[in-house]
């Protein structure tokens, strides 16, 4: 079955760094192969916690603005246009340094729709302050090692400078 997810169209979940994603193509409707999600950055949003997964890729397009994607020992910044590819088992952390706001989408494979979907409510739930063990958790349920996490709570909600 072919089907068109028109443009502001899709499901909305919420983000785990402030802002709303958009599930473009979920992994059920891809039949578990991978998901696409549009989502964005605030200014001067330093992202997610440095991550990686063992058997997952992930591909980032930018709409509009610039993400800067550390990823393994470098970092680059990602313009309008352009796509960057992470592969798996490399540590990275996509995030915005510059003074506006990034929308990009990006595609998991296999799909990883599931784990924002639920990793947003938890820190919705926890007013962005996630516990790391309980974030730990969920990574390992989900194929996402975060390796510099300590004890103690994981600030998750990015505020803009």
């Amino acid at each position: 079955m072919n089907a068109v997810t028109a443009a502001g169209d899709g499901v909305v979940i919420p983000g785990p760094t402030g802002q709303s994603m958009t599930v473009k193509v979920s992994g059920a409707a891809s039949r578990g192969a991978y998901s696409l999600i549009e989502y964005s950055h605030a200014p001067g949003a330093p992202g997610p916690p440095a991550h990686l997964h063992r058997e997952h890729e992930e591909a980032f397009y930018v709409l509009e603005g610039e993400l800067t994607l550390e990823a393994g020992d470098s970092s680059m910044t990602v313009r309008a246009g352009q796509a960057a590819v992470v592969p798996r088992g490399v540590i990275h952390r996509p995030s915005n340094a510059s003074d506006q706001p990034v929308r990009f989408v990006f595609v998991s494979s296999p799909p990883m729709d599931e784990f924002f979907a639920e990793l947003g409510l938890l820190t919705e739930s926890s007013g962005g302050q996630l516990d790391a063990g309980v974030l730990a958790e969920l990574g390992r349920r989900y194929d996402t090692v975060f390796p510099g996490l300590s004890q103690g709570p994981v600030t998750m909600r990015n505020e803009a400078r």
